[in-house]
């Protein structure tokens, strides 16, 4: 039996469809919060941008003669992984870079073999630049520990990878004032390790420099304690730490000492660390202090911390702080306002200010293949018998919004194989027997999550629209073939071949999660939402996510067209699909061009934008 072909293009928008203007003022892009009027609002991004940590290269040292920006968050199972993104004036990003194409090559990374990385793979990363050079340290909960990756161009140059053979949880890397390297890790206690001076390895640990358990009784300590960064200001050694106390919100603590190792070098080997509760204020918490160079060579300092919004993600903040007798206090006297507003911490030109609001994580895509080349591309690995031609370069080259779920099988996408298409084909059977390998109860993953080649984005709020076309004349029996937004809940909506006949309709799974799964039953499509597609052999896809009504809940309402112009909803709107604080996956936006089934070779599934998309 031949295996079955997908083409698709698609398109999206932030609730409906964009309209040219006859001058070029466009509004904010998609997830900027930039009011256009000197200020922002903040949660930032409006999408999962979560654990993020925040590098300045200062203008006498930037090619640009400017202070330039860059931060990296987690994406865990996604490839390419720890994304760069970069920005002038902290408020608006874009992603210029990964920092690996692949994490690994062995199967648990490339949902290959029964293994997954679901809710493990890259995690926390911690993103400094130091004498020209930039590192970035982070640890991977299943593939061997903790890695530090090193380059002397962030954009454009190639990563130098070393394995630090062990587990370092929540990484922050930090220099001391004479130039030794340290690595700050743990949680419930922080805890150090020093690096020889190249960085290529371990030399020391100074394990529980603090405990959250030093500071027992004080309402700000309890529960987390942990992703720790590392500042050294006018003398003092400051630590950034997330804590979670019993019956409050997550917050902000930070600690300061004058002696970086605390009690291993302080006076009779105390704690010397003292702490503050210096955020307590909807949830924002976790993240990385942003310097910001002011005229006469002063320095203001924000917070760029997350907030759980959820089902959107972790959306970072950017918040301003006020500093007094050595602390700072973030927010307006301590208080951030969910969509509330501050003033831009650094103002460009208006020219320069209008160019960067279109900056953005999320992007439409034609597929014409005209991506820059980016050096992670060019990863050299010792491969495992069997999977060389897996991994090997296939003349592709995807925006560098989009990323897979795991790593691809590029035997089985191309953007190459047909002009301003990209083509998936049928390249494996889904079986029904993988597992979350991070949960102790084992639970099946549905076919869904199975499927290799699922190509993502991420979603935004409050609302958004995900359109994909797809070229569907050569579906073999078996083949499943859609738009998706999916995390461990998922709704999509699907071409599903069978006995030589195209049928459209949508799955929608919800919790609760079962641990066994009959995933014939789940991914059946539901009852009213079904249309025969006869001889068609393209059909466009429309998805429409609403994540605010209510919030807290996304509902899904799925469209259909066989021309692009005449729409036909699909059923009701389906949901609510909730992100589960335990779930092993965050949230993507969808559109896949093509899903498995268990009765053949079946195609590859691409998932959380579509395989061309504007938004």
């Amino acid at each position: 039996m031949t295996a079955g072909v997908l083409l698709c293009a698609a398109a999206i928008s932030p609730g409906g469809a964009a309209q040219a203007a006859d001058e070029w003022s466009p509004p904010s892009s998609y997830t900027s919060t930039d009011r256009g009027d000197g200020t922002y609002r903040v949660p930032l991004l409006r999408a999962d941008v979560p654990d993020i940590s925040v590098a300045r290269v200062p203008a006498a040292e930037s090619a640009e003669g400017r202070d330039v920006y860059y931060m990296i968050s987690t994406t865990m199972h996604l490839s390419p992984g720890a994304p760069i993104m970069k920005s002038y004036d902290l408020v608006n990003w874009e992603i210029v870079n990964y920092v690996f194409n692949r994490a690994s090559v062995g199967d648990a990374f490339s949902l290959r073999n029964g293994q997954n990385s679901y809710g493990q793979g890259q995690w926390a990363s911690s993103l400094r630049y130091h004498d020209g050079v930039f590192y970035v340290v982070f640890n991977t909960n299943n593939l061997g520990g903790a890695y530090l990756y090193r380059t002397d161009d962030i954009e454009n140059g190639s990563w130098q990878r070393t394995a630090l053979g062990r587990g370092l949880h929540d990484p922050s890397l930090f220099f001391d004032v004479d130039g030794t390297p340290y690595i700050f890790h743990g949680s419930g206690g922080t805890s150090a390790v020093r690096l020889n001076a190249d960085l290529t390895a371990i030399t020391a640990d100074y394990p529980n420099i603090f405990t959250a358990a030093d500071y027992a009784g004080q309402p700000f300590i309890g529960g987390l304690f942990e992703g720790a960064q590392f500042y050294h200001i006018d003398g003092w050694y400051y630590a950034v730490i997330i804590t979670w106390p019993s019956g409050q919100g997550r917050q902000v603590v930070m600690f300061r000492s004058r002696e970086l190792l605390g009690r291993y070098t302080a006076a009779g080997g105390v704690n010397s660390y003292e702490a503050r509760g210096v955020l307590n204020s909807n949830g924002f918490a976790q993240g990385s202090l942003v310097p910001i160079a002011r005229d006469g060579g002063t320095t203001d300092w924000y917070g760029m911390f997350f907030r759980d919004t959820f089902p959107i993600g972790r959306i970072p903040a950017l918040i301003p702080a006020t500093w007094s007798d050595g602390w700072p206090t973030f927010g307006d006297n301590g208080l951030v306002a969910v969509d509330g507003t501050f003033a831009k911490p650094i103002r460009l030109s208006p020219a320069e200010e209008l160019f960067a609001r279109q900056q953005s994580i999320v992007v439409s895509d034609d597929f014409a293949n005209d991506a820059p080349h980016r050096p992670y591309l060019d990863e050299q690995w010792t491969v495992p018998p069997g999977s060389a031609a897996e991994i090997a370069p296939n003349g592709s080259r995807l925006d560098l919004a989009w990323q897979w779920n795991h790593a691809p099988d590029n035997r089985y996408w191309s953007l190459t194989d047909r002009a301003g298409w990209l083509r998936l084909t049928a390249g494996t059977v889904v079986t029904g027997d993988y597992v979350y390998t991070k949960l102790a109860n084992r639970a099946e993953l549905a076919w869904f999550e199975e499927a290799r080649n699922t190509l993502s984005q991420r979603t935004f709020g409050p609302r958004q629209s995900v359109e994909t076309k797809m070229d569907i004349s050569a579906m073999a029996d078996g083949d499943v073939a859609g738009l998706a937004a999916y995390n461990r809940g998922f709704s999509y909506v699907a071409v599903r071949r069978t006995g030589g006949v195209n049928t459209l309709g949508v799955v929608n799974r919800g919790q609760p999660f079962a641990v066994d799964l009959d995933q014939t039953t789940l991914e059946n499509f539901l009852p009213g939402s079904t249309v025969p597609l006869g001889e068609a052999t393209e059909v466009h896809l429309k998805a429409d996510l609403d994540f605010a009504a209510p919030t807290g809940q996304l509902w899904t309402t799925f469209h259909y067209s066989l021309d692009g112009r005449q729409w036909s909803q699909l059923g009701s709107r389906v949901g609510p699909q909730t992100l589960d604080a335990a779930s092993p996956t965050s949230w993507g936006t969808g559109s896949a061009c093509s899903t498995t089934r268990p009765s053949r070779p079946a195609a590859t599934s691409t998932s959380t934008t579509s395989c061309s998309a504007t938004r």
